[in-house]
């Protein structure tokens, strides 16, 4: 009996030894008794989260510098178009303000008035006795062949019938931008001027920068210089056109951009014969607005006279 049971232990001690060698066996390498294996779904799992937890937040990152630099610039650009708005609106108030300056304040660095070349008394003439007699240092600066089609399909030409020549007066005072007083003679076919012209600065005519209203209202900047060119005419004979008819605005609707207008009329030479005049008022306020300063504004005024038809 007992060396049964010492039989029976033997049995039972080799089997407990092939069971703990069977675990030995299935123990996971570097010595991990317990835990999830490194190729477990779980671990892979928790693996990915992180990685995508790392680019969230890269991304979240990347996103909020790019809205931090879209505020900076949308801030700059509003502060940029306030400061724009601002010049456009002071410079339209200033120029409506100076529209309704009384007659002694609206030509501000006015100094002796200049007067237009007698262009009645070149009406007829050829360009040399036209040079001659203006004088002021009259150079031809260019000259262009007025032409014109005559005759019908194959048998078309162009005919030569004029030419207009542009004289600068070099002799009188240039503007700020440098432009120069100029005369304007249209001739015929026969070389006879049939009409004349003349252009200058406001500012080189004595009138200094005098707003468009007064030039034309107070001080009758049309009447003097077609007076002056041999057209006798009433000292108020000019009226003031209406506002429409003159002023343009910029896009914006509120900025003066520009102010223009033709004048014209008939009357009676210094010769006693009949003409026809009229004088183009131009004010062009595109560089001032740039600027935000009233005296970039181009002011320039041109007379023409042509013989009555």
């Amino acid at each position: 009996m007992a060396k049964h049971a010492k039989h029976a232990r033997s049995d039972k001690d080799g089997l407990n030894q092939e069971v703990d060698a069977r675990q030995d066996a299935q123990a996971p390498e570097g010595g991990e008794a317990a835990g999830t294996p490194a190729d477990h779904p779980a671990a892979a799992h928790r693996k990915a989260s992180k990685r995508m937890r790392i680019v969230l937040i890269s991304v979240s990152v990347v996103l909020v510098l790019l809205i931090a630099a879209l505020g900076y610039f949308a801030w700059m650009l509003v502060g940029e178009a306030r400061d724009v708005a601002y010049q456009s609106a002071a410079q339209t108030a200033k120029v409506e303000n100076d529209a309704s300056l009384p007659a002694t304040d609206a030509g501000k660095g006015a100094g002796a008035r200049k007067e237009a070349p007698q262009l009645v008394g070149l009406i007829g003439k050829t360009q040399g006795e036209a040079i001659d007699e203006i004088g002021r240092g009259a150079t031809e600066t260019s000259s262009k062949d007025i032409t014109e089609e005559k005759g019908e399909g194959d048998e078309k030409t162009t005919e030569v019938v004029g030419r207009s020549v542009t004289l600068a007066l070099t002799d009188e005072t240039t503007d700020a931008r440098g432009n120069i007083p100029s005369v304007y003679l249209t001739l015929d076919a026969d070389g006879a001027i049939v009409e004349a012209g003349y252009s200058a600065s406001v500012g080189s005519l004595g009138y200094g920068d005098v707003s468009f209203i007064d030039a034309v209202s107070s001080e009758h900047i049309v009447e003097n210089l077609v007076e002056t060119a041999g057209v006798h005419i009433a000292q108020d004979a000019v009226e003031m056109p209406a506002v429409e008819d003159y002023r343009t605005y910029a896009d914006d609707g509120a900025t003066i951009a520009q102010e223009v207008y033709t004048f014209g009329g008939d009357g009676t030479g210094s010769d006693g014969s009949a003409y026809s005049w009229s004088c183009k008022l131009s004010y062009d306020y595109s560089a001032a607005n740039v600027s935000g300063n009233l005296a970039d504004t181009i002011r320039q005024v041109y007379v023409y006279i042509k013989a009555a038809s």
